[in-house]
């Protein structure tokens, strides 16, 4: 729109690819189309130009407009309810959500339609309408997106109401509005759960701190979080007293033998528990077993003398071997004067190898006789 003053006149250009709404006296007088006018000088005369690219009657009279006899044939009035939202296409493309609320456009050449939506009945956004969405604007204002993770399944809530339908993995978005919709992602794959630091006693009144590691898996996911405030919570106190009960029969020496199937146990225990709220214990395992600082030394000194004593027996059983092993050989040698013989030779053989220098007066006969001299001698002695 171009407007210029000649003299006492106003002269008003309209192009052809907009409109221009007149007022006189600040009161709509109608729709100027594509043309040259001239009106009076002065302040009485004013317009406001809409462009037919982007039709929007933005003016705070719409609402008047809407009802506008001389409007009526050149505008599409869209009425958006509180539950509703508009839905804008430029051409069949969808370029923006429109606010409850009334919405004038100006028609023109270019196809602009709007789409209203009820976001209380329908407030699950389909897939392919989120598709186009998401390239919008307006987009983050007016929705609201899930991510259901592979190996998770999403539970659905309205209003704080669990639904009936498991949502499988995918990305599900909502209108916000005024139903209060999100998606909680519960995960189905094994999980690791540590049950740290637990001061027990022993049947034995020993103190003992352990660690118990277990794998389970959410088999249910709806019964896990409707029948308990939290799944985790309940696994962990049922873990809990299950350990407390097991290591309360046991003494100190039977928790440490039995310590590898100790896990199972408590897993049996616990397993039938974890079932009624839709988990599934897979298997359990005494992962420390930590003694205090006084237990552990007189804990250490108990097996070193345990230990010493085994060594003491072991080696009274080699020095009885050994003796019986020397009664046998001497029995043998005496009663077989040949074996005797070849015994002094090999005795004579190795003492000659230990000497460097061996005079032999009266052949072998006679270094064995010295030798049997010098044994005479020592045992005298």
């Amino acid at each position: 729109m171009q407007v210029t003053n000649v003299l006492w006149m106003k002269k008003v250009i309209v192009a052809s690819s907009e409109r221009v709404l007149h007022y006189f006296d600040g009161s709509f007088d109608g729709l100027l189309e594509p043309g040259t006018y001239w009106f009076f000088a002065g302040p009485r005369h004013t317009f406001a130009a809409i462009s037919l690219a982007e039709p929007f009657v933005l003016t705070p009279d719409r609402e008047l407009l809407a009802h506008e006899p001389k409007l009526a044939a050149h505008v599409d009035v869209y009425r958006i309810g509180e539950t509703e939202r508009g839905l804008y296409f430029k051409e069949g493309r969808l370029c923006d959500v429109l606010k409850p609320g009334l919405q004038l456009y100006l028609k023109s050449p270019i196809g602009f339609t709007v789409k209203t939506v009820d976001i209380v009945k329908d407030v699950a956004i389909p897939n392919e309408l989120r598709a186009r969405l998401q390239y919008v604007s307006a987009f983050a204002t007016h929705v609201r997106t899930f991510e259901v993770p592979n190996g998770h399944v999403g539970l659905e809530y309205i209003d704080k109401v669990l639904q009936e339908r498991a949502l499988p993995p995918g990305i599900y978005s909502y209108w916000i509005g005024p139903k209060d919709a999100r998606v909680e992602a519960i995960d189905l794959r094994e999980q690791t759960y540590e049950v740290s630091g637990q001061e027990l006693m022993t049947h034995d009144k020993v103190s003992i701190r352990l660690n118990l590691s277990v794998r389970y898996q959410v088999t249910d996911a709806k019964l896990a979080v409707s029948s308990q405030a939290s799944f985790q919570t309940a696994l962990h106190r049922d873990l809990q007293l299950a350990l407390r009960s097991e290591i309360a029969a046991l003494t100190l020496e039977q928790l440490l033998e039995k310590k590898d199937d100790l896990g199972s146990q408590i897993a049996m225990a616990v397993r039938k528990l974890a079932q009624a709220f839709g988990v599934s214990v897979i298997a359990a395992g005494i992962r420390d077993v930590i003694l205090p600082g006084e237990m552990r030394t007189i804990f250490n000194q108990v097996i070193e003398a345990e230990k010493r004593a085994q060594a003491n027996l072991i080696a009274r059983r080699e020095e009885t071997a050994a003796t019986r092993n020397l009664l046998n050989t001497a029995k043998l040698l005496e009663n077989n004067p040949v074996l005797l013989r070849l015994k002094e030779l090999e005795t004579t053989e190795r003492i000659a190898e230990k000497i460097g220098h061996l005079s032999v007066y009266g052949g072998v006969d006679g270094v064995l006789d010295m030798l049997r001299g010098h044994e005479k001698k020592a045992s005298s002695a």
